[in-house]
This record gives structure tokens, C-alpha cells and sequence, in this order.
């Protein structure tokens, strides 16, 4: 596979490279091993720098790219920040899992363009779901597929567990704590109010305040001192965000 070829050649070329390895000499011994010298962010942008990720052909009008890698990079920050505050999942292997959960839908888009119009003619024409018609297609969804390439490209299993099961974590065999946080990041990602940066933070508390009972449903309910810690974060991170992001995504 040429793409895997690609990726795990340039994981390992940043992790021997004299920056992560000061004897610039350090043998690295696996792609796991690789991985845990660059780190999660690292290994995260290796993979949306890949070809058939960045060079989508531009005469298709029925994906929103820029849009997708906003989605993309947005849910990474909130699924991060529900796993640090919520003590859910590992924080970073749910930050690459929600960056990473729709690339199953590049692979739809690129590679099987045909299926792709499609799902988009079944949703548009019977009114169901992009997810159903997914699954009336190709009889399972974009999360399967992403996962199955990330599988093939020697992502941690705590990873691909995460975009397999994005839309139904109750599913997950194992790392299902990570799969609930992708789940929770790509739901909350729609409904989180960008623009903070003019509101106090009680009324972007108060306005995300349902973010709390979609957490509960998961968990032993979050403390005063929990819910205060969460929304410290996704203020903080929304400020950070909301002159980038605009308009909505669906996946």
C-alpha cells in the first residue's frame, strides 16, 4: 500500500530525526515505538497531510472540505478536553481518534465516487440519514472504513476503536471509554457556540449547559468542581477557535 508506505516512512523519519532523537543515532524499533517518541499531535498531522486527504479533487461539489478538516480539528479539541475533565478515555489517543474519525468519508469520496453520489442522492431523495445510507450502500459506515484503514496503517487498536465506533460507542468491545469521547466530541462539536469571545463565561456555561447530561449518560455524574474544570476548558479552547470556525458540518 503506498499511502501506508508513506506514512509510516515519514512517522519514522520524524522520530529518527535529530530533533527527537539528540544522539541523532536512536534506533527506533516500531511504528508503536515511533509513535510514542512524536507524539499524538505529531502523528496527527502526518496523517491529514496524507495525498488522498489534502489533494481531494476539487470539481466534486458535494463535499465541503474545508469544512470537513474544521469539523475534523475542532472535534479533536473538545474530545481532548471532555476526556481531560471527564476522566474518560486517554486524553491524547482521544484527541488523533476525533481528529481522525471521518476519514473513512475521504475514502468514500475519493476512491468510490460513484457510492458517494449515491448516499448523498438517498438522503436528499428518502430523507434518512447520511449514516443509513452509508450503510444501505456499502452495508457498514464511514467509522468502519476509517478504522479499517488505520488498522492497515498500524494505528494503535485504542485509537481505531475510537473512529470505528463514533456513532455507536455502546458497540465497543474494548476502548470503549475512547469511542464514547469521539461519540460525545462529534455530537458537541455541532452544538458548541463558537463565537465566546464577547460572552462572559457563565453565559457560555449556562448556553452549553446540556453538554453536562450528554456527559452523565456516560459516567457517575460530574462534580460542581468537574463541570467548572470542563467548561474553563471548552471556553477557553472556543476563544481560541471561533475567528476560524463558521457555518456547520455534517457528517
Amino acid at each position: 500500500d503506498v499511502y501506508k508506505r508513506q506514512m509510516v516512512g515519514e512517522i519514522l523519519r520524524v522520530a529518527g530525526s535529530a530533533f527527537f532523537s539528540r544522539t541523532g543515532a536512536r534506533k527506533i524499533t516500531s511504528i508503536e515505538h515511533a509513535i510514542t517518541l512524536i507524539g499524538y499531535e505529531h502523528l496527527t498531522h502526518i496523517i491529514l497531510q496524507m495525498p488522498f486527504l489534502t489533494l481531494a479533487k476539487k470539481d466534486y461539489k458535494s463535499l465541503d472540505l474545508d469544512g470537513f478538516l474544521k469539523h475534523s480539528i475542532l472535534c479533536g479539541v473538545i474530545g481532548k478536553d471532555i476526556s481531560s475533565a471527564s476522566l474518560i478515555g486517554n486524553p491524547n489517543e482521544v484527541y488523533i481518534a476525533s481528529i481522525t474519525h471521518d476519514v473513512g468519508m475521504i475514502i468514500i469520496y475519493r476512491f468510490f465516487h460513484e457510492e458517494w453520489e449515491a448516499i448523498v442522492s438517498l438522503v436528499n431523495e428518502k430523507g434518512i440519514s447520511r449514516l443509513d445510507a452509508e450503510r444501505e450502500i456499502f452495508s457498514f459506515d464511514h467509522g468502519a472504513l476509517g478504522a479499517m484503514l488505520l488498522d492497515i496503517w498500524d494505528i494503535p487498536k485504542s485509537i481505531t476503536d475510537g473512529v470505528r465506533h463514533h456513532h455507536c460507542p455502546e458497540l465497543a468491545d474494548e476502548n470503549r471509554e475512547n469511542a464514547i469521547c469521539v461519540y460525545l466530541s462529534n455530537i458537541l462539536s455541532k452544538e458548541v457556540i463558537f463565537n465566546c469571545g464577547s460572552d462572559s463565561f457563565v453565559s457560555f456555561m449556562l448556553s452549553n449547559k446540556s453538554f453536562v447530561e450528554k456527559i452523565n449518560q456516560f459516567r457517575i455524574p460530574l462534580s460542581s468542581k468537574e463541570e467548572i474544570e470542563l467548561f474553563n476548558m471548552l471556553y477557553s479552547s472556543m476563544k481560541r477557535l471561533g475567528n476560524i470556525y463558521s457555518g456547520s458540518y455534517d457528517d
